[in-house]
């Protein structure tokens, strides 16, 4: 199994358990840090999908210094899902 392949289950299995968490449990925040490292654009795209859906439930926080990650999710998600936040380095 790749390391890409590898990630891509990881977080397969962490959504999964949140969402179970979170169908009888009060909300806890999501945070991620550069999660998408290993992914291609097709597969960074569906997952910040599924993460704009889960932000549907429960705050997401996601970190990332990759500038093209943001400019992928300002295009692919709809208007109101996305809050950017960049630091000035």
């Amino acid at each position: 199994m790749s390391e890409g392949t590898a990630d891509q289950l990881y977080l397969a299995i962490r959504l999964a358990s949140l969402e179970a968490w979170l169908e009888k449990n009060e909300p806890v925040p999501f945070v991620v840090d550069d999660i998408l490292i290993k992914f291609d654009d097709d597969r960074a795209v569906a997952t910040l999908q599924v993460l704009s859906r889960l932000s549907r439930q429960t705050q997401v926080i996601f970190f990332t210094h990759h500038r093209h990650l943001p400019a992928l999710a300002e295009k692919h998600l709809e208007a109101g899902e996305l809050f950017t936040h960049r630091l000035n380095t």
